[in-house]
């Protein structure tokens, strides 16, 4: 014998499975879709024409890694600015593998200063290079490394016409802890960023950052840093009475001025031109849910050099 109901109630076959449940709207919660809150956070990228202009090229300085008064030359090799310090990175960074890159100190000036160095997507770009704890840098003035606003003694000081190589050493274990292009998306035709949760990054044993000078080199800056991907940068500086900025050179190689160095136990290093372009496709307007794997946007596998930029975004859901 069923129980009683209500006169609003329905009775349920015996076995069946209950009815949809409706919202205050009358509208069915379909089983199985999910529901908002198990969608992730996203955040408009700043520059749907800039993201697609990088996509597919050769490593290049960055027009939406970098302060907004540094200016980069037409083919995206040179930066220019003056008075405060101010940042710029490049469009491709590494989590994983050896990599080398130089800088040609093409002019300072009288008064002009320059930091060169590594820094993930975090590093202040209002800021030198080695400011916070997201970037690491080797100094002009008395050749010292910074590295969260420290400077220690390191290596020789350089000057306009140095050439100085930067050597970056990441081995097996470290994760990117940034976005991948997987976690880019077309939402009303805007593209879009699906955030993943905040992870704590944990120093990586045996990682290491080095620099050379003209082609020698200054020893270990720095060991075991945190994790995370990093992007070549550069930063520089004038007093306000300087008119004319000051101006550094990037070379990704594969051609360099100097031969990338030896550096204790690491493996040869590759030029950072071999880091897999990107090549963002975003599709549909449906945000995959929370449990997307964490991965890099521009980071490059150190076994082959094709991470997860090497292949397109994943179809949206239906």
């Amino acid at each position: 014998m069923d129980a009683d109901v209500g006169t609003n109630d329905e009775k349920v076959p015996t076995g069946a499975p209950p009815p949809a449940k409706r919202s205050k709207k009358g509208k069915k919660k379909v089983a199985g879709v999910p529901s908002a809150a198990d969608y992730l956070k996203v955040t408009p990228i700043q520059s749907n024409a800039d993201i697609l202009e990088e996509d597919g090229k050769p490593v290049q300085l960055s027009k939406l890694e970098k302060a907004q008064q540094a200016i980069l030359s037409e083919d995206g090799m040179s930066v220019t600015s003056h008075k405060g310090y101010r940042m710029v990175r490049a469009t491709r960074g590494a989590y994983g593998g050896t990599w080398y890159f130089e800088v040609r100190v093409t002019h300072l000036g009288a008064t002009g200063h320059c930091r060169l160095g590594w820094s993930t997507k975090k590093g202040e770009v209002q800021a030198p290079v080695g400011y916070d704890e997201h970037s690491l840098a080797y100094r002009d003035l008395e050749g010292s490394k910074v590295h969260r606003g420290w400077r220690e003694d390191y290596g020789a000081p350089f000057a306009e016409g140095d050439v100085i190589g930067c050597f970056l050493h990441m081995p097996e274990g470290g994760r990117p802890m940034e976005s991948s292009k997987e976690d880019v998306w077309r939402l009303k035709n805007r593209l879009v960023v699906a955030e993943q949760p905040e992870q704590e990054a944990k120093s990586l044993a045996g990682s290491i950052v080095a620099f050379t000078k003209n082609g020698e080199l200054q020893g270990v800056a720095f060991r075991d840093i945190t994790e995370g991907t990093y992007y070549p940068a550069a930063s520089l500086y004038t007093l306000p009475e300087q008119t004319e900025g000051a101006t550094v050179t990037f070379n990704f190689g594969p051609d360099f001025g100097f031969p990338a160095p030896a550096v204790e136990d690491c493996p040869p290093a590759r030029p950072v031109s071999d880091l897999s372009f990107r090549n963002t496709d975003p599709k549909g307007e449906a945000v995959p849910p929370s449990s997307t794997a964490n991965g890099s946007g521009n980071a490059s596998d150190p076994g082959n050099g094709r991470g997860t930029d090497a292949h397109s975004l994943p179809e949206a859901m239906s």
